[in-house]
């Protein structure tokens, strides 16, 4: 396997992420960054149109960060202070190096058995986690709207998440303890992307009020609302591509079985909501 990041090798083919990559540099240039800049692109937009400023995206690192503490599985295991994460190499305003995912190796696995099985092994169905909902959606027409935001997969990742919420029987924003999303693992390839997540997912009160949210401590453990990136994220526990969505999902099954110890939910958790998000594109929501 070749070193470093995972690349498209394969020039008889269309690359995946081409048109993204078009409509980038159609609306707004190119950098030697393109990853962070279509990511910190959409936080840029995320600034103009909502108000949320260079200091949540970097609270938003900060707190994944002090998550990874807890975590001996993650890939750093380092808090940073505000300060810190806002001094830190810009790669493309308002991403800065500490609110970027790192080049990363790690594997995961899942184990999915069906109901017969746990019948036929019934000593197993107390560590069972019932895969309530999950949607796949693929890039929706608004990739192509000139948006920022709807480039990164915005209206892809809610409309997985509204259909998987549906098959569930489950309300992102429902406040009804029993079944209230108290823990969720998505996508923070940069400190950007898990804003403008959090508003897709309807995790926070309405669309545009995410920065909100993360003032107010809703997304950590204390604040009331649902912890988000229990493992550090992937900012911090690192992104190995083609295992990132499993090791979502291994968390938030220790999360859900009370196997997570210091970084378990505080009271346990009965629902955990889970994103991933692949530009060029899909977007997957269990």
């Amino acid at each position: 396997m070749a070193r470093g990041s995972l690349r498209s090798p394969w020039r008889y083919r269309a690359d995946p992420v081409g048109r993204t990559v078009e409509m980038m540099v159609e609306t707004r240039g190119v950098t030697d960054a393109p990853a962070a800049q279509m990511f910190g692109n959409a936080g840029r937009e995320y600034m103009q149109k909502y108000g949320a400023t260079a200091e949540d995206f970097a609270e938003i690192a900060r707190i994944n960060h002090a998550h990874s503490t807890k975590n001996p599985y993650s890939q750093f295991r380092t808090p940073y202070t505000l300060s810190q994460i806002l001094s830190s190499p810009t790669v493309h305003h308002p991403l800065t190096k500490l609110q970027c995912c790192p080049t990363s190796d790690g594997g995961a696995a899942a184990i999915i058995v069906s109901e017969a099985f746990l019948t036929a092994h019934p000593h197993l169905r107390s560590r069972a986690i019932l895969i309530a909902g999950q949607h796949l959606a693929t890039d929706a027409p608004s990739l192509y709207d000139r948006s920022a935001i709807s480039l990164m997969g915005y209206d892809t990742t809610a409309r997985a998440a509204t259909v998987a919420l549906a098959e569930a029987g489950i309300s992102s924003s429902r406040e009804e303890e029993e079944d209230k999303i108290r823990v969720c693992e998505l996508h923070d390839c940069f400190s950007t992307n898990e804003m403008i997540t959090l508003d897709a997912l309807g995790l926070c009160e309405k669309r545009g009020k995410a920065h909100e949210m993360v003032r107010a401590g809703h997304i950590t453990y204390g604040g009331g609302r649902c912890v988000v990136n229990p493992s550090g994220g992937l900012i911090s526990k690192g992104h190995p591509l083609g295992a990132t969505g499993i090791a979502q999902a291994a968390e938030l099954v220790w999360q859900l079985r009370g196997w997570a110890g210091e970084r378990g939910v505080r009271g346990g958790v009965r629902v955990a909501l889970q994103h991933n998000l692949g530009l060029g594109g899909a977007a997957v929501v269990t």
